[in-house]
């Protein structure tokens, strides 16, 4: 659970990041999001943008809800997650711990799986609702890392079950296929300066760091 103060400051320093690209007024700060127009004297239909902490939320269900109440209300929709670990950005090796005998990871090294995640439920909404490979989080101030938005690349995993032979149960039934939970992030870009988020024509957000 990501504490009340810390919430607040990746809030306030995703406010700070829009408003130094200059496209933004900032509207509104909640606790899981912040509402944001684009300036009038840019762009000549201003919309109304949501930027929501994504796993802030207490569900993906609830984010997804936002989404489709955004769309209704004419507003759009961007989103990050806050990089804890916990909530998202969960290493696999940490979430299942019998991971060695996982011979379906044969076609990756041991550096590989280790940086492998084990996707939340909101990230995979997430990439179901933009339809993309990319997602964009909130990196805490660390001893290694500093504050940062930092944008991933999700690289697909091949499970490969060519162990289980004519013997073995479930033999015929199992086929290799790419992992639905499992992905390897691979970084994209990142930005304590200033963040851009584009749209596609059906509205889908798309977030340009730096």
């Amino acid at each position: 659970m990501v504490a009340a103060k810390e919430k607040n400051k990746a809030i306030n320093f995703t406010a700070k990041i829009l408003e130094n690209s200059t496209l933004y007024l900032i509207q509104k700060q909640l606790s899981a999001s912040l509402v944001i127009s684009e300036r009038k004297e840019i762009v000549e239909h201003p919309k109304t943008i949501e930027v929501i902490m994504a796993n802030f939320l207490p569900t993906a269900e609830a984010f997804n809800n936002r989404y489709q109440e955004n769309n209704l209300n004419n507003h759009r929709t961007a989103a990050i997650l806050y990089k804890d670990g916990k909530s998202s950005f969960v290493r696999m090796v940490e979430k299942n711990r019998s991971w060695r005998t996982e011979k379906s990871l044969k076609r990756y090294t041991p550096q590989e799986i280790n940086q492998m995640l084990s996707l939340r439920k909101i990230e995979k909404e997430m990439l179901n609702i933009y339809n993309t490979d990319c997602l964009v989080y909130y990196q805490p101030l660390t001893d290694n890392l500093e504050e940062s938005l930092t944008k991933f690349r999700m690289s697909d995993v091949q499970l490969d079950y060519s162990h289980i032979g004519p013997n073995d149960p479930g033999y015929g039934f199992v086929h290799n296929r790419k992992s639905i939970d499992y992905k390897i992030p691979e970084e994209h870009s990142r930005t304590d300066n200033k963040a851009e988020i584009l749209f596609s024509e059906r509205n889908k957000a798309r977030w340009k760091l730096g």
